[in-house]
């Protein structure tokens, strides 16, 4: 069962990429952006979360395993639950807007792609091969760390 909290990202998630493309998403592309908001809201937000869960090195990139089990039922297939626009405070909404924005334009193989070249989840491997299974935990520090230091040269042009 998942988190009252990652529960409203995860609305916010399915109601902006709506928005924004037009196509509801399928499990594994949900999967990716909660990743990407939570990492990436950590980077910026001196190490805050959005919510409690831990993200696993799966095989196919980061998955929560609660997640999947919310959703699995639509295998590869777009999730077309109906979903209520979350009561989720708007720094927040207009911050998960932001990274569905920039992670929703791509597929989910896509962002497998991507994770599976990113620190936090090859750590967290620890040298298996790519298609080797792992429940390993992919730790909330590790994703703060490689993404503050990614988009720290962002941060100071944007600052000055």
């Amino acid at each position: 069962m998942i988190s009252e909290n990652l529960k409203k990202v995860v609305n916010s998630i399915l109601v902006r990429h709506r928005e924004l493309f037009q196509e509801s998403l399928s499990p594994m592309k949900l999967q990716k952006l909660c990743y990407y908001v939570q990492a990436i809201y950590m980077a910026t937000h001196d190490g805050e979360t959005l919510f409690q869960e831990d993200f696993e090195a799966w095989t196919y990139g980061p998955v929560i395993p609660d997640l999947y089990h919310e959703f699995k039922q639509y295998g590869w297939k777009s999730i077309e639950d109906e979903v209520e626009v979350p009561e989720i405070e708007q720094e927040i909404e207009e911050f998960i807007e932001l990274i569905v924005e920039a992670y929703g334009r791509y597929d989910g193989a896509a962002l497998i792609t991507m994770t599976h070249r990113e620190e936090p989840w090859l750590d967290a491997r620890k040298g298996l091969p790519e298609m080797e299974g792992s429940n390993a935990v992919i730790s909330k520090e590790s994703m703060k760390r490689f993404f503050k230091k990614r988009l720290n040269p962002y941060m100071e042009i944007t600052s000055v």
